[in-house]
């Protein structure tokens, strides 16, 4: 009988797996492998069931909207890429986009995950990844959490190479990073040429050690709390740099290509005004959650797309989020000062890039 419910499970078209006590895969279907593989995270459905002795099946589905399963490309899925496998972490959508233009032009294969428990997901479902590019701070599950969460993990992917990345310039966060278990830092905005020769360097010897700070047998050191941090510089309470940062343009322009630039462009404005929109909301209802959140998100993508700014006053605003003592009156102001200045700084993108393609215009 168990035979011809495992021949069953092989057949169906629904992706199917058993996962034990431990979270590991016991049994998966053929459909399971091509579905996880070949489709972003956020289009399937999950069912998940758990079983009295701590194992789980789990049941996998397109959602309806999408193309049948016989449609989709499956040349570049996860588990076939030829140079390398990355996942991104990153909860912005416009900075998963220029990570995914810069090593796509690289050959490599991406996947794509926007929080810490997706990224978990796609590992415990047998997703392979040579490397996580994984952004340090997300909502729901940071990326040092997440990274603490994978060197436990049982078998080889506890020892997935992982580069945190991270709009903070202070040595400290390097050093917190590292004791999480990452294997190098890398501040944003990203630098290609420094990506691309520390990712070769980690996925050529990922085979031969384990992460430098971390193996399976070991667990990572305590955390020490954000009022535990010492030598953090004082923000200046008003941002001195220009507006936009044109040298960050072009290098972005030169790494993502000029498509790539523009695509990210406009994902990146669409996804400002979003922010703001909530920025306000949430000051109108006093919610300090959610404007963290916002403000995070918007130093980090800012800051990519040469808003500097617009990104150090988001920075001081959240340095004062992370005081022991919160100074709800002075978070309610920067936070406001973000509102205002954020219009004028997307305005000053704009007309850069449509200089850009005046100029593209005029030569072509």
């Amino acid at each position: 009988m168990e035979h011809r419910i495992i021949d069953a499970l092989a057949q169906t078209q629904a992706g199917i797996a058993l996962f034990d006590a431990d979270e590991r895969i016991v049994f998966a279907n053929p459909a399971w492998e091509q579905l996880i593989t070949g489709v972003a995270e956020e289009d399937l459905i999950f069912n998940e069931t758990e079983l009295a002795d701590g194992g789980m099946i789990s049941v996998c589905f397109v959602k309806p909207q999408l193309l049948p399963l016989d449609k989709i490309n499956l040349e570049n899925s996860a588990n076939d890429s030829k140079i390398g496998t990355v996942i991104i972490a990153d909860d912005s959508e416009s900075n998963r986009m220029v990570a995914r233009r810069i090593l796509q032009a690289e050959g490599y294969s991406i996947v794509e995950a926007s929080n810490g428990q997706t990224v978990l997901n796609m590992l415990r479902r047998g997703v392979n990844a040579d490397l996580i590019l994984m952004d340090v701070e997300m909502p729901d599950m940071d990326g040092l959490h997440t990274t603490r969460r994978i060197r436990h993990m049982a078998g080889p992917v506890s020892q997935t190479p992982i580069i945190a990345l991270s709009a903070h310039q202070s040595r400290d966060w390097n050093v917190i990073a590292r004791q999480s278990g990452v294997d190098e830092f890398i501040n944003k905005p990203i630098q290609r040429e420094k990506l691309i020769e520390t990712m070769h360097d980690l996925i050529s010897r990922a085979p031969e050690t384990v992460s430098n700070a971390q193996s399976k047998n070991s667990p990572p050191p305590h955390l020490r709390s954000k009022s535990a941090r010492i030598g953090r510089p004082p923000r200046p309470e008003s941002p001195t740099s220009p507006v936009l940062d044109i040298r960050v343009l072009e290098q972005l322009y030169n790494d993502a290509g000029d498509e790539g630039a523009k695509c990210g462009i406009d994902i990146f404005i669409n996804e400002t005004e979003s922010r703001l929109v909530k920025i306000d909301k949430a000051l109108s209802e006093d919610d300090l959650k959610t404007v963290r959140n916002e403000v995070h998100a918007l130093k980090s993508t800012s800051g990519t797309f040469g808003l500097r700014q617009l990104s150090e006053l988001c920075e001081t605003t959240q340095s004062v989020f992370e005081d022991s003592n919160l100074d709800e009156e002075r978070v309610l102001s920067l936070s406001r000062q973000v509102v205002q200045l954020a219009p004028t700084a997307l305005t000053a993108l704009n007309l850069y890039r449509r200089s850009r393609n005046i100029a593209g215009d005029s030569t072509a």
